[in-house]
């Protein structure tokens, strides 16, 4: 009787123990697959920009450095899987258009985003085994990067990969929105915000996190409270587009 109370008790102590250290290693320990805890794995490739916001211009776009810096690591991480596509040259769009197109409503005002083609330069064929590589790549080079397809944003729209930096302090509001609230990327959505308010799960699974970004307060938040939002993220929720 006595042997049975001191395993009791001491399988009890080691499930506090357990509880505690869970609790006080916080929501970096963990990530989310739908609304079930699984033990974070950094991925091979993850590397942490640097914070520098210089303004430069390439293929037309405006940015600033460390977006391209991001870009271009995720160039050599597709590059090395056997990717064709030219991050640099595929650019349709980038940052810092202060409302200037309309369509993207407002996720290009500030800093952090870029548009890429994905269709041939020779052809003008959409290359359809290059864009689950391409979005992989930005994802860990740490971007919230999505495919949107032909006429998924308005009738006509293109098709193009659509990426936002995460932890850019430059953000607009709209772009941190499609990181971390109602409709974002770290929720496991597509961050396209929803007249209904219903967000669309991301075709290409859950989000991609290093080290770097639970160091800097981003996490893994399927099955997380919605809107909950991160540090220089959105508290409100954007249920109309513009």
């Amino acid at each position: 009787m006595f042997r049975r109370v001191m395993l009791s008790s001491l399988l009890a102590a080691v499930l506090v123990a357990v509880i505690v250290l869970g609790m006080s290693a916080g929501p970096a320990a963990w990530g989310y697959a739908g609304s079930t805890p699984t033990p974070f794995v950094e991925p091979a490739g993850c590397w942490e920009p640097p914070d520098d916001y210089t303004r430069l211009w390439v293929n037309g776009g405006q940015f600033n450095l460390r977006t391209i810096t991001m870009l271009d690591h995720a160039q050599a991480l597709y590059t090395a899987q056997g990717g064709v596509i030219d991050f640099r040259l595929a650019i349709t769009q980038g940052g810092y258009n202060g409302g200037a197109v309309a369509a993207s409503f407002g996720t290009h005002d500030g800093g952090g985003a870029v548009d890429l083609s994905v269709r041939s330069r020779a052809d003008w064929s959409v290359m359809t085994g290059e864009i689950g590589p391409m979005v992989y790549a930005l994802r860990v080079a740490g971007f919230a990067a999505w495919l949107r397809d032909t006429d998924e944003l308005y009738p006509g729209s293109p098709i193009h990969i659509h990426a936002i930096a995460i932890g850019d302090v430059e953000l607009s509001e709209a772009a941190r929105a499609q990181i971390d609230g109602t409709f974002g990327y770290l929720r496991g959505y597509n961050g396209l915000p929803q007249v209904n308010g219903i967000p669309i799960p991301d075709r290409y699974g859950g989000p991609i996190l290093c080290q770097w970004m639970i160091d800097r307060g981003f996490y893994d938040m399927r099955g997380w409270p919605n809107p909950l939002p991160t540090p220089g993220g959105t508290s409100a929720a954007v249920t109309a587009i513009p």
